[in-house]
């Protein structure tokens, strides 16, 4: 990997919009919770362009865009967690070459990490529906830790408990938390161009490199 010297010492994946396009049924829950308290539904293509910064945000952004009150938002966000967990990996696919380049890093003895802004207690199920969980030697929620990315928290927790120089460590993600995250822990980074970006340019993030797909990774 022309980053590094041979392989990074840590590589720490995000995982909605990386790994994984959840909007999907992430749409469809919160389309159910804006109903529970009368809004109209928002729809998948409003969602995609809300999801990275955890649920409560999630929700907020959709509770401020239908124009019902903010006291709402601890039922919205109850419901939506509820609609969540019990279809969290009904139309959820994993993106191109994912397990490919999870093979090559563990082939290659790379400590895994996967760090998220999702609740953690859907990151568990969904790893484990795809087949990944044994890839990741961390898999950390948006509240596993006392902060979540751009905070760069949870890449600091997983490098300094093996001892990893930052500089000798991956951050690949496709969003501002996580090229923030990166350049706070002094991490590498990679974003990916097929995520949930919110439409910002990537190369304004000033990651070290931007892909269209994981397998150039490989090469």
């Amino acid at each position: 990997m022309s980053l590094f010297e041979g392989w990074p010492d840590l590589v720490c994946f995000d995982l909605d919009g990386t790994l994984i396009d959840s909007v999907p049924d992430i749409s469809k829950a919160l389309d159910i919770a804006l109903q529970s308290v009368g809004a109209a539904k928002a729809g998948e293509e409003r969602a995609r362009a809300w999801v990275g910064f955890g649920s409560s945000k999630l929700v907020s952004q959709a509770l401020e865009w239908s124009g019902i009150s903010i006291d709402t938002h601890e039922s919205c966000h109850s419901a939506f967690l509820k609609a969540y967990f019990e279809s969290v990996s009904e139309n959820t696919t994993l993106y191109p070459n994912v397990e490919a380049l999870l093979k090559a890093f563990k082939y290659n003895g790379v400590p895994m990490a996967l760090i998220t802004n999702k609740p953690s207690v859907f990151v568990k199920p969904i790893l484990e529906h795809f087949g990944l969980s044994d890839y990741f030697s961390w898999q950390l929620g948006g509240d596993t830790l006392e902060e979540k990315k751009p905070s760069p928290v949870p890449l600091l927790h997983c490098s300094e408990s093996i001892e990893a120089a930052p500089e000798r460590c991956l951050m690949i993600g496709d969003s501002v938390a996580d090229a923030r995250a990166a350049q706070a822990a002094n991490f590498k980074s990679v974003l990916v161009s097929y995520g949930y970006n919110h439409g910002i340019e990537l190369s304004t993030l000033n990651p070290d490199v931007v892909i269209d797909d994981l397998a150039e990774l490989l090469m």
